[in-house]
């Protein structure tokens, strides 16, 4: 961690050199130092969407449902004002597969669990389908090379869904 803050200082705003140093910290499980870190990057640019990413994918596995949540908000509205959706929409695809993950998990969370119906994962499913076929649509037009990757991200979803429903 020290060596990456270094090369920070070296090398100025490096947005992969604070990315790492975020990871280190989450790697030596200095996860509250982790949390401080990528708040406090976010706190001055809200637009480091892979840094929002991070930070909640962390709250997530802290089990820290609510700030996770409000961590994707924010990153969804910075996305909003972005007028590039060749930029934004695979973001708003991960973001929406995170926030289902989240909802779901919260209710396995409960005690006594039992699979009931979640409104709001079912909606995040859809919507991340929804947003990843027009990805791949545009994909496809623009870019011959990513077109498996992002058929294979479009399955993935199908699945997620097919299992959710199926449950």
């Amino acid at each position: 961690v020290i060596y990456y803050e270094k090369a920070l200082q070296l090398s100025g705003d490096d947005i992969s050199l604070v990315r790492e140093i975020g990871k280190a910290h989450v790697v030596t499980h200095d996860y509250n130092r982790a949390i401080k870190y990528y708040e406090t990057a976010l706190g001055n640019d809200s637009k480091l969407l892979d840094l929002s990413t991070d930070l909640a994918e962390l709250y997530f596995k802290l089990k820290a449902f609510d700030e996770a949540k409000r961590v994707i908000i924010e990153a969804m509205k910075a996305l909003n004002a972005m007028d590039d959706p060749d930029m934004t929409n695979p973001k708003r695809v991960q973001y929406t597969l995170l926030m289902s993950k989240i909802f779901l998990e919260e209710d396995v969370q409960v005690g006594e669990w039992r699979f009931k119906p979640n409104e709001d994962a079912s909606k995040a499913l859809y919507d991340a389908l929804a947003v990843q076929e027009a990805v791949f649509d545009r994909v496809r037009e623009i870019s011959i090379d990513r077109v498996d990757e992002e058929r294979k991200i479009t399955a993935e979803i199908n699945f997620k869904l097919a299992k959710y429903l199926e449950e």
